[in-house]
């Protein structure tokens, strides 16, 4: 998907900004599937919500990539033909003075970084993705009826809902590309590289280190099995391939047999009954592993990404995943259970 709009070439946008063209895309998605509908209702996003999303996903692209060649120090992958893109620095300065994104939401400093970036989104990418040679399409959103937010037109979010994981894939596809074809990054990335983790993938540390609370959430049991689990892994309750972000609570601790099993199929609803209680019993301690983990801790998300994957699912009539190779097609019980 490479977005080609703008004025300041024939084949579209320059490069300053193609790159936050793809990270307003994900989070455009990511917003409508946590706020969003699946009818063709009309979605209002502040400006600021969007900017929070940039952070989110800036802030792993922050860290030193690798060892640069020319002098042994470690380097910062360029996301721009000149200088280091804006947003990188916004969120690279707050980096500087807090270890995790859990520390730095909650300083004093995170309010400024959002306004800035805010209004470096504002100067960018917003208003010139709907910007096709010259003309303004407004295909997808206008600006909203409160000040500093858009309007997503009828049906953009439900569309952005239908389509998270393709176009979330397109729209990193594209951006990879561009940062692998950037000349100041070669020294960094040499022959092959794990550019794509480094960018979006899950920070396996992350997941290892909650590993144990989990385990104590579960009382050292499979989430599926119920067994006693030694060395298990930690799972994604909503698949990573249907929603590639790493939320606290959406986490679960299970045998090595049993995730691949599950695989990137849905749980079955009795699975799912149990998520729900054990997020409900035990949001705090969650809550608390998450935050020392550097992952997001956002239950009211969580919860909105299950009722988005479970009702594409039943549109689909996706078969959910019970055990070992048995699965089963979804009832109406699983919108009993999370709209209850």
């Amino acid at each position: 998907m490479s977005v080609t709009s703008g004025t300041k070439s024939e084949s579209g946008l320059g490069e300053t900004i193609r790159v936050v063209i793809h990270a307003l895309l994900i989070a455009l998605a990511d917003l409508s599937v946590q706020f969003g509908t699946d009818d063709v209702a009309e979605l209002e996003l502040s400006v600021k919500s969007i900017a929070e999303q940039f952070i989110k996903l800036y802030w792993r692209q922050c860290a030193p990539y690798g060892l640069a060649v020319a002098d042994g120090s470690y380097g910062m992958l360029m996301q721009n033909t000149g200088g280091q893109a804006s947003v990188i620095s916004i969120v690279g300065r707050l980096r500087e003075n807090y270890a995790t994104l859990t520390q730095a939401k909650d300083s004093d400093a995170w309010s400024s970084a959002v306004t800035q970036t805010a209004r470096l989104i504002e100067t960018m990418p917003l208003w010139r993705l709907q910007v096709l040679r010259n003309e303004d399409l407004t295909f997808l959103y206008s600006r909203g009826a409160t000040p500093g937010a858009i309007q997503l037109k009828p049906g953009v979010a439900a569309s952005f809902r239908r389509f998270h994981g393709m176009i979330v894939r397109l729209a990193q596809s594209e951006w990879m590309r561009f940062v692998q074809a950037l000349p100041s990054n070669s020294s960094l990335l040499g022959a092959t590289s794990d550019l794509g983790q480094f960018l979006f993938g899950a920070e396996r540390a992350a997941l290892i280190r909650m590993a144990a609370p989990l385990a104590d959430v579960q009382q050292g049991l499979c989430f599926y099995c119920n067994r006693r689990v030694n060395a298990g892994e930690v799972d994604h309750f909503v698949p990573w391939s249907r929603y590639p972000r790493d939320l606290a609570h959406n986490l679960v601790l299970a045998h090595k047999q049993c995730n691949r099993q599950k695989s990137d199929l849905l749980a079955a609803e009795d699975h799912l009954d149990r998520w729900i209680q054990r997020n409900d019993a035990q949001c705090t301690a969650i809550s608390e592993a998450g935050r020392n983990a550097n992952i997001i801790v956002d239950l009211p998300a969580a919860m909105s990404v299950a009722k988005w994957a479970y009702s594409h699912g039943a549109d689909l009539n996706a078969a959910a995943w019970v055990s070992g190779d048995t699965v089963e097609h979804l009832s109406d019980r699983w919108r009993m259970l999370l709209y209850a």
